[in-house]
């Protein structure tokens, strides 16, 4: 298990070194003109060189990379032209992209892969199509439609009211630590969640019931943050995230649906089903506790593949969602994608880079996450020696 994950590691950094220098090397030549020619219009000619050579972009481009890899290597992402450092600004913004994403997918995965196995179960019956026709939907949904009908359908249920209280939550400052720790408790519950499951569910003990999930996550956060006295900042963040979050989970939750319920429906008719009803279990119990396994796997694998456009269908809602804020580079929505596409706007090529970067270190770490859960979960896998 160990080598196996120090090998996925070592080639996922590879991966993103390889993808952060094909991206250096696009925003460098593809990005018309620079910072200096763009935004120092009237400025004297002798100020503008000498303004260009503070920024170092007198320096040839792979000069300019060579400056970068090595800055990399200690920690460093550099200076966005503004002055301030570009891992300052991504540490400012990160919380409420991790915030999104882990808690849409919290909501997605549980929810798709229980909806997922009542379709595959009942593969003939209305209700199966129904949800089928809903996954397919979802799966395919255009992301700025989705945020438009989700807009649209707040203000036809509150009225300007509902509009005006997210709007609100902007106008106060919100702290980043609250952010991190806001991430840092979901995911910590969620992990031990998952453990005393995979525990109990190699002991031959039922894993907790779907109830204690649900109360467990949703309690959990809220007296840890009410302990911690950091709730009225967390209230806040969550209703300025409900609809980000609400989006992201439904063109997530069809996805998941789809593999679960075409898993399901391919073992409905294997021999271990038709002994588990031989024995007098019940339908539900049978589906539940037994098909619904088999469709774990499959599910996480797909995740694990998808992860990438799952981020990049959550940068689109971040940019689709243009609520009126005054504050730092102009931000509509906090969050990475806000600040890569701020900067692309301004020519800021040090803080573009250093965002995809940061949207590269989360790919690379839920796809750890995943590969490791994939193989504690699969009994049939072995990593000893290199091979299966």
């Amino acid at each position: 298990m160990t080598r196996f994950l120090i090998r996925r590691l070592l080639a996922g950094i590879i991966t993103l070194l390889v993808f952060v220098t094909v991206l250096f090397f696009l925003a460098e030549i593809l990005i018309p003109g620079d910072f200096v020619s763009q935004f120092t219009l009237s400025m004297p000619a002798e100020q503008r060189a000498q303004l260009r050579e503070e920024l170092g972009l007198n320096l040839p481009v792979w000069h300019r990379y060579l400056l970068f890899i090595g800055g990399l290597a200690t920690g460093d992402l550099g200076s966005s032209y503004w002055g301030e450092p570009v891992s300052s600004i991504l540490l400012r913004f990160l919380p409420w992209t991790l915030l999104v994403l882990v808690i849409s997918m919290g909501i997605a995965f549980p929810l798709g892969h229980l909806l997922g196995r009542v379709a595959g179960w009942r593969d003939s019956r209305r209700q199966s199509s129904g949800l089928t026709i809903g996954a397919v939907a979802l799966n395919t949904m255009f992301p700025p439609l989705l945020v438009f009908l989700l807009v649209v359908g707040v203000f036809s249920l509150t009225g300007f009211e509902g509009i005006i209280a997210i709007r609100n939550a902007l106008e106060r400052e919100l702290p980043t630590t609250t952010g991190w720790i806001m991430v840092g408790t979901i995911a910590a519950l969620a992990l031990v969640l998952t453990i005393v499951s995979m525990r109990t569910t190699r002991v031959g003990r039922r894993p907790p019931p779907w109830w204690v999930w649900l109360i467990a996550m949703t309690l959990g956060p809220v007296l840890t943050w009410l302990a911690l006295g950091i709730w009225d900042t967390a209230s806040d963040m969550l209703l300025l995230l409900v609809l980000p979050i609400i989006a992201v989970a439904l063109l997530a939750i069809g996805e998941v649906i789809l593999v679960v319920k075409s898993t399901v429906a391919d073992v409905r008719s294997e021999d271990f089903i038709m002994a588990l009803r031989a024995k007098g279990l019940s339908e539900r119990r049978v589906r539940d506790h037994h098909a619904a396994r088999v469709a774990l796997l499959p599910t996480l694998s797909k995740l694990t593949v998808s992860i990438p456009f799952i981020l990049v269908g959550l940068m689109i809602i971040e940019i689709s969602f243009r609520w009126p804020r005054q504050g730092t580079l102009g931000i509509a929505v906090p969050g990475i994608s806000s600040v890569m596409f701020a900067s692309l706007e301004q020519r800021n090529v040090p803080i573009v880079v250093g965002a995809l970067f940061a949207v590269g270190l989360i790919v690379l770490g839920v796809r750890l996450i995943l590969d490791f859960l994939h193989a504690a979960l699969d009994p049939r896998i072995r990593f000893e020696g290199g091979s299966k």
